[in-house]
């Protein structure tokens, strides 16, 4: 993609027209915002100032050398200037070299030196083999080379073939990056390959991605940065036409399915081991929360032990994963990274809450992993998608959660006494004549625990 492409502009578009259009595209590709585009954009607006100020020295040069003053050389030396100065397109290697001897032999041999860069700046595709003979002759891009030699032409020649290497050599690249996300995940440069190029779904790119740290989001810029500049093809099958689909993945919190196991866990086990006892509606919820914040601070402890334990033990973690599912690829969890940590804050919940937690807690990873492997196959990309879904499942969550704290209320208020029970007249109540640890006045209090059985007079 050419600089004038990215820019919007025709190519006799003039210094003033350049400057101006970069100003309005710097508004809408911001450095913050887009470090990629930014650097495409700046790179492109520097080059076709580069090719403006080439052009501008080309017409200067025209003048020199249509006012060249002749006067005093002889026929030979005149024939000798019009050679070298002649068009070399299309020029063998032999002609070259007859040239250069005669521009030799006459003292010419800067002004043959200097048509030749020019012709490699302006047709740089089409000369390779007077580019190379003239990296071997004039020994361009060494120690030896000339240093009367225009400093500008001679970087623009540099900044050229780079360029044109990596077009040239971007089939091999890609053929080593499909390599790549065919082999194991082992290094950074494999899981960037295996996120872009593997094929899957997007929620199996996604699944992929919550398991990268900082050198795999590194290598995934690297990667999507290439495949931008020279393999538009490949990107228009991206995931939203772009391979930075990614970039809101890289800094997403993704812990939030074991904070939500933990708050229902401790909520409904609160209420379902202590709200037979009793207890008020209040006590209930400040003991379910006093556990949630404890298992949630050692939940997120486990979970960055177990994130990076299981990231550098990256493919052991796939090997058993396999092993334990062989059927199911890809895989909906893994022994290191899910399993373990999942099965120690079970326990540490049954621990407090009994069976009914450690359920409620395996229960809620269980549904949120099935939610995921649910296919998506979205037209645009993910982050533009409008969120008024996800506040309408925030908000149905929100009344779900109080419609099960009052059924909790309800049923932990059946068997128990009203506020108008034991407030009678009589003085003489079964459970005034008894200790504190008699088991017949345990609550919920019944009408048999505070009248008895006694027969009224």
């Amino acid at each position: 993609m050419s600089c004038w492409t990215l820019l919007g502009l025709p190519a006799d578009a003039d210094t003033r027209r350049i400057k101006r259009q970069y100003a309005i595209l710097l508004k809408q590709t911001r450095p913050d915002e887009d470090p990629e585009g930014f650097q495409r954009l700046r790179e492109a607006y520097e080059q076709a100032l580069s090719i403006k100020e080439w052009e501008q020295l080309r017409e200067d040069d025209s003048d020199d050398e249509a006012s060249w003053d002749l006067t005093g050389l002889s026929v030979v030396e005149v024939d000798t200037l019009q050679l070298v100065s002649r068009s070399l397109d299309g020029i063998s290697r032999v002609e070259l070299e007859r040239r250069h001897a005669i521009a030799v032999e006459h003292g010419a041999a800067d002004v043959m030196e200097d048509a030749v860069l020019r012709h490699c700046v302006e047709h740089l595709e089409t000369c390779e083999t007077l580019l190379e003979w003239a990296m071997e002759t004039f020994h361009w891009f060494s120690l030896w080379q000339r240093l009367e030699l225009d400093e500008e032409l001679i970087e623009a020649l540099s900044q050229q073939r780079k360029r044109l290497a990596e077009r040239r050599e971007a089939p091999i690249f890609l053929a080593g990056q499909r390599r790549l996300a065919a082999e194991p995940a082992a290094t950074p440069e494999h899981r960037a390959a295996h996120l872009l190029l593997a094929p899957g779904s997007f929620n199996q790119r996604r699944a992929l991605a919550r398991r990268l740290r900082e050198g795999d989001w590194v290598q995934c810029r690297k990667l999507s940065s290439a495949l931008y500049a020279h393999h538009p093809d490949i990107c228009a099958g991206l995931p939203g036409g772009t391979p930075f689909f990614w970039r809101e993945w890289e800094h997403a919190y993704d812990s939030w399915p074991m904070y939500l196991g933990i708050v229902l866990a401790c909520l409904i086990g609160t209420f379902v081991q202590y709200a037979p006892l009793g207890t008020r509606l209040g006590g209930l919820i400040g003991v379910a929360v006093f556990w949630s914040v404890i298992f949630a601070l050692v939940g997120w402890v486990l979970n960055w032990l177990t994130a990076h334990v299981a990231h550098r033990f990256w493919l052991l973690d796939d090997r058993l994963s396999v092993r334990l599912s062989p059927s199911l690829m890809p895989l909906p969890f893994g022994v290191l990274r899910d399993l373990i940590p999942c099965i120690a804050m079970a326990a540490g919940i049954g621990n407090v809450y009994g069976v009914v937690g450690s359920i409620v807690y395996a229960a809620t990873l269980t549904g949120v992993g099935l939610i995921r492997r649910r296919e998506v196959r979205p037209q645009v990309s993910w982050q533009h998608a409008s969120p008024l879904l996800k506040r309408c499942l925030m908000g149905a969550g929100i009344l779900v959660l109080v419609l099960i704290l009052g059924v909790f209320k309800v049923i932990s208020s059946q068997g128990t006494v009203n506020r108008n029970q034991g407030l009678q007249q009589w003085t003489e109540r079964l459970c005034s004549r008894m200790p504190v640890t008699a088991s017949e006045c345990n609550a919920p209090a019944t009408v048999e625990q505070w009248y008895g059985q006694e027969k009224l007079p």
